[in-house]
């Protein structure tokens, strides 16, 4: 994961450039269900602003950084994603799915909620664009919290007592996934030892599955030839290729690229340990190899 920057009135006016109505609507929508202090459903029409946050995320999932096609002609597979979720909460981790059968959280995880968000549905900064694998077979209506659970909650930056668990990318209503996330190699791993940061990490990567074989074999092979062209480099190539290189390397760490963020730790690591980051790389050539 990454962040993606973007202030609350420069979201604000992207949505206005995209939809000039949206947010007007979408207030009005919102006094409804507070009213109701309910989702009462409608018909929906935050898919209206999707292209703002495909744009924002370099048409990137928000959780696990999967490059997703492009908007024109394969919209479909990027998801608006509802950070909380907009209707009723689920206990998680729900021990009955295989991957969290023995998984012990480092910390609470929150109750259930009959309610969901319902003040957040059209909220910009509850939203995300998200892979279907990411916001639907693991994100559902699970949303793990350390505090209590506030679902009437109307501003999502005023939201901090529920100590929520998962890291949200965008703006900077949240903390950084780089501070709390890092990688060993192809593997996303806490930053912090221990306490709250450790355990956020822990659980947001446990969550969207950040380790699972797809996502560590795709990174692989990225990371192997980022590996061979940061040994190019080290190794003082004639100015014109090492021009070529530098391009090349930038590129794979750009947060415009796939799993930027890992590939951007690994060319740290590279820097700072030149041995250990060898050994790292020559694991991940095996893995793409398969």
């Amino acid at each position: 994961m990454r962040r993606y920057p973007v202030g609350r009135q420069e979201l604000i006016d992207l949505i206005n450039q995209e939809r000039p109505t949206w947010i007007d609507r979408a207030r009005a929508r919102t006094d409804a269900y507070v009213q109701s202090r309910d989702y009462t459903g409608g018909s929906e029409f935050w898919g209206e602003i999707k292209k703002v946050y495909i744009d924002l995320q370099f048409e990137k999932c928000a959780y696990c950084e999967t490059k997703l096609q492009g908007f024109r002609f394969a919209s479909k597979v990027h998801e608006v994603e509802h950070f909380r979720p907009k209707q009723s909460v689920k206990v998680w981790p729900n021990s009955s799915i295989d991957h969290l059968a023995n998984f012990v959280p480092p910390c609470s995880t929150g109750t259930a909620s009959p309610a969901g968000y319902y003040a957040l549905s059209y909220h910009p900064f509850n939203y995300a664009i998200a892979c279907t694998r990411c916001n639907s077979t693991l994100k559902s209506n699970y949303f793990p919290v350390r505090g209590a659970r506030d679902p009437g909650g109307v501003d999502p930056s005023q939201m901090s007592g529920e100590d929520a668990l998962l890291l949200y990318p965008i703006s900077d209503i949240d903390d950084d996934p780089t501070a709390l996330i890092a990688f060993d190699g192809v593997l996303a791993v806490p930053k912090q030892a221990s306490g709250p940061a450790y355990e956020r990490a822990v659980v947001t990567i446990r969550f969207f599955q950040l380790n699972h074989e797809d996502l560590t074999t795709r990174r692989a092979s990225i990371l192997a030839p980022l590996w061979l062209n940061l040994e190019t480099l080290a190794s003082n190539p004639p100015a014109e290729i090492a021009q070529q290189v530098r391009r090349a390397v930038d590129r794979a760490c750009s947060p415009r690229s796939e799993f930027s963020a890992c590939m951007s730790a690994f060319r740290a690591r590279f820097e700072a340990d030149p041995a250990g980051a060898r050994q790292l790389g020559e694991m991940a050539n095996l893995l793409a190899d398969g």
